[in-house]
């Protein structure tokens, strides 16, 4: 079936109107709308939100089709008004020539020190988490995994030394998602005008990581500096070289580092919030995960080589991905003309979703499918399912390319807390998702219980 568009193609099967209907439904828990919309209506299912038309897409050929073979297509989606606040926007928004520099780029950035500098930092502020749970008889994971991540990702992109209040990130990222929510409504712009607090507060929040910000750049063009961290490569490179990976000037650096420390929150918090949830349901898993820290942790201490020598818990993190992923959906495509997508056609302007959650779980795919099962990425051939049937880090040019940073805030911090105590749920359910947007809402109460030496 030619990818072109085809006015004889019909649209795709999927709920008839009910605009506002589909809105609450998606957004009271977004993974079930997603699995009734399958069972209903098939692989590639159409459906209306006010003001938008949306497709969601099951099958493995076509998600192939719209993040690999035809995504030239099938454009990075955002709302609009956000660029008033992203002149330059980011790696994750761009295609091309522009998105082939900057992806070349910041993979170099990452994988130069992935395993070195930046494994450095997660190590240590792994320590600092555990520490402050053994002070701890209960606590909420979603709010001390934040801090975690926030704090993590900070000392990595800015320095090692710089400290920023967790609360700057939370509020950021919620100026972002409010866009995101703003963008589906009549005119966004005068919402965006309007003095709602959380535009008010994160738009304060994020003028004090600005300062973070740009105070770390002019740190960096000091020739007595010599930190290893992400602001200064991409600096060094711009003055150097007069571009870092196509960003000719500090404002258009300041775009990219904002999104990257904003977008470093939300993943791994999910992870590790339903990773202790799966540890707790599952008491062989989480001895076996015991066992290896116990065995590769000197003195309780994190080497950054430890990395490659705590298989099973990366394992843990894999199989957390593939049962429950950051988000259901991955965020949406838009149609950047009238295509056809399995022999249907999808309209020019239709937001594009690609179910991974469901990807992760069909039988056709994966043996045992609803098992929490890690031993299956210890096992050859790995992955073991087809090739991109698996893809919680993206698929194609916008794979994530902090991927190596992503695993290590997992692995670290989870055998960190394993060597010296055990997390126990309050509740059997797991985490509360954020069906709005990426990751998981607290509170999300432990108690925390101190292991025997």
């Amino acid at each position: 079936m030619k990818a072109s568009a085809d006015a004889t193609a019909p649209m795709p099967p999927g709920p008839k109107g009910g605009r506002l209907g589909n809105l609450r439904e998606r957004t009271q828990n977004y993974t079930e709308f997603a699995d009734r919309l399958r069972r209903e209506y098939g692989e590639i299912v159409s459906y209306e939100l006010p003001f938008m038309k949306c497709c969601i897409v099951f099958d493995l050929e076509l998600v192939r089709e719209v993040l690999v073979t035809q995504q030239p297509y099938y454009r990075p989606w955002f709302p609009g008004d956000v660029t008033d606040d992203w002149k330059y926007g980011s790696i994750s928004l761009h295609q091309g020539e522009e998105h082939r520099r900057r992806a070349e780029f910041m993979a170099s950035v990452f994988a130069e020190d992935a395993s070195g500098a930046y494994a450095e930092v997660v190590a240590e502020k792994a320590l600092l988490l555990r520490d402050r749970l053994l002070s701890r008889k209960d606590v909420d994971l979603v709010k001390e995994f934040e801090r975690f991540a926030w704090d993590a990702v900070v000392g990595i992109v800015l320095g090692r030394d710089v400290e920023l209040p967790r609360q700057l990130g939370e509020d950021t990222l919620s100026l972002q998602k409010m866009y995101l929510m703003l963008d589906i409504m009549p005119g966004p712009k005068l919402f965006k005008s309007l003095p709602l607090p959380t535009l008010r507060r994160g738009r304060k929040s994020l003028k004090l990581v600005d300062d973070a910000i740009y105070a770390a750049m002019q740190r960096a063009r000091d020739s007595g500096y010599s930190g290893r961290d992400v602001v200064g490569k991409y600096v060094r490179a711009r003055d150097l070289d007069g571009t870092a990976g196509g960003l000719d000037n500090d404002q258009a650096i300041r775009d990219e580092l904002i999104i990257l420390l904003t977008g470093f929150i939300d993943a791994p918090t999910s992870a590790l919030a339903f990773g202790v949830h799966y540890l707790a349901r599952n008491p062989d898993v989480q001895l076996k995960l015991e066992q290896e820290a116990d065995t590769v942790l000197n003195g309780g201490n994190i080497d950054p080589a430890d990395f490659d020598r705590l298989p099973y818990t990366g394992a843990v993190l894999d199989e957390v991905l593939r049962i429950d992923p950051p988000t259901p959906v991955m965020l949406p495509k838009e149609a950047t003309e009238d295509r056809v997508l399995g022999g249907y056609l999808i309209p020019k302007g239709t937001l594009v979703h690609v179910a991974m959650r469901a990807l992760h779980h069909t039988s056709e795919y994966w043996e045992r499918a609803s098992d929490f099962s890690p031993e299956r990425w210890l096992e050859n051939p790995r992955p073991p399912c087809p090739a991109d049937a698996y893809i919680p880090f993206g698929l194609g040019p916008h794979f994530c390319q902090g991927m190596d940073v992503a695993r290590r805030l997992f692995v670290f911090a989870m055998a960190a807390l394993a060597k010296r105590l055990r997390l126990e749920p309050r509740s059997a359910d797991p985490p509360n998702r954020n069906d709005t947007a990426v990751g998981v809402v607290g509170p999300w109460t432990a108690d925390v219980h101190e292991r025997q030496e």
